[in-house]
């Protein structure tokens, strides 16, 4: 799409409303409805179109970059009190879907195919607490609010029924709780609004792809906002009322003038004057439709994370945690990292001692179960586990020492 420059940034209210050629119920509420100046935008603008002219030809060398995700379960019925299962669901979504890993990627359509992003951004359920202690990164709160505290402010702050950020600028704080207006969700874009305000709200029944309710039952809700989170619009750009003349700042994204609210249509179907991108996860698609963000988008959300939040490069919520006390100081070390037929560590130790190993996906689910010494030389037989990123995490009572390890087949 071409490029220009909104007088403000349009976020959509969970109600009903009549704009242009379409009549739908707009669930997204990207921006917290906050509007951005001109010259705000303009620059915010120019910031992420310098940063992508200057990194594009490196942009496809880049490691991949893993978000430290704190997960707010706020509640009132036993219900919206989700399990971890369907949290660790939705985890595993977002990693397919911003990797390209996901199985809707062979039926993109032929003339989108080579727009096809491997975003490289990998999420884990934080380790590591803002004090340093240990976290399996989901938090639980009760509130007395029955009727709804998702989409207000209150379900930021502890003191309003809700519960506060964790350090909005190390971690992606996403809040699960019930919304009055049955699917419901807001997002932040970057610098829009406070800073203890910052991040994604889903509604408990579309979190995940457990236990959720259809059509936007796949964890592909989240998919959607956290790219706001990142700073991309919507895919008929801030504003439905000019539709084919709107833009999203994305050049590889067709114009588009509908919004696909509760669709799943057939390609082609044509809004302006190509073919929609209705597969795009910037669209309001029904879940099992939606299946792909474009390299425009992957150069606007790196140009953003880099940009505007920074903090979570340099975060290391989802690092080594190691809780040691004056008597015992230890180390974990792993060889051969990347590692493909073995994994190989030791856990170096002042005082040596029996640990108890553990290893897990970045979902939490465990995949083996071991006991060793310290200092010296172990290894796990790694031959019926699938190639991806696992958390090698050693404890023994005092300390908890943690590492990311990747599986290359």
């Amino acid at each position: 799409m071409k490029y220009i420059y909104p007088i403000f940034l349009f976020a959509f209210a969970m109600i009903p409303i009549e704009k242009g050629p379409m009549a739908q119920q707009q669930y997204c509420k990207a921006g917290e409805n906050r509007l951005l100046s001109h010259d705000d935008i303009i620059e915010r603008e120019l910031m992420i179109h310098d940063w992508i002219k200057n990194n594009i030809d490196g942009l496809q060398q880049r490691a991949v970059v893993t978000i430290p995700v704190v997960v707010h379960v706020v509640w009132n019925k036993n219900e919206e009190n989700i399990p971890d299962a369907q949290i660790y669901s939705q985890i595993e979504v977002l990693n397919k879907d911003f990797r390209a890993a996901n199985t809707e990627i062979p039926g993109i359509p032929t003339v989108f195919k080579n727009l096809v992003a491997d975003v490289e951004f990998e999420f884990c359920l934080a380790t590591k607490a803002p004090n340093g202690s240990p976290t399996n990164g989901i938090t639980r709160t009760f509130t007395n609010n029955s009727v709804g505290i998702g989409g207000t402010v209150n379900i930021h702050y502890t003191s309003m029924g809700g519960r506060n950020a964790w350090d909005p600028l190390k971690y992606l704080n996403i809040w699960v709780a019930k919304f009055a207006g049955g699917v419901g969700v807001a997002a932040s874009f970057p610098g829009t609004g406070p800073i203890a305000e910052d991040g994604v709200q889903i509604d408990y029944r579309h979190f995940g792809n457990i236990n959720t309710e259809p059509p936007y039952h796949l964890g592909r809700t989240c998919t959607h906002e956290i790219g706001h989170y990142f700073n991309l619009e919507h895919v008929w750009g801030p504003s439905i009322t000019s539709c084919c003349n709107d833009d999203d700042f994305v050049a590889d994204t067709p114009n588009a003038c509908e919004t696909y609210l509760g669709q799943c249509p057939t390609h082609p179907v044509v809004s302006c004057t190509q073919p929609d991108m209705f597969m795009n996860y910037m669209f309001y698609t029904d879940d099992a439709c939606m299946g792909m963000f474009t390299l425009g988008q992957k150069a606007r959300m790196w140009a953003a994370l880099n940009a505007f939040r920074p903090g979570l490069l340099t975060s290391d919520a989802c690092g080594t945690v190691n809780t040691h006390d004056s008597a015992a100081i230890s180390r974990l070390v792993v060889f051969r990292n990347p590692f493909s037929e073995k994994l190989q560590f030791e856990i170096q130790s002042s005082t040596p001692e029996n640990w108890l190993v553990l290893l897990t996906d970045m979902f939490g689910r465990k995949f083996m179960e071991i006991y060793v010494a310290s200092n010296g030389l172990q290894e796990m037989p790694v031959e019926d586990l699938p190639s991806g990123l696992y958390l090698l995490s050693c404890e023994n009572g005092r300390e908890r020492l943690i590492e990311k390890v990747l599986l290359v087949k």
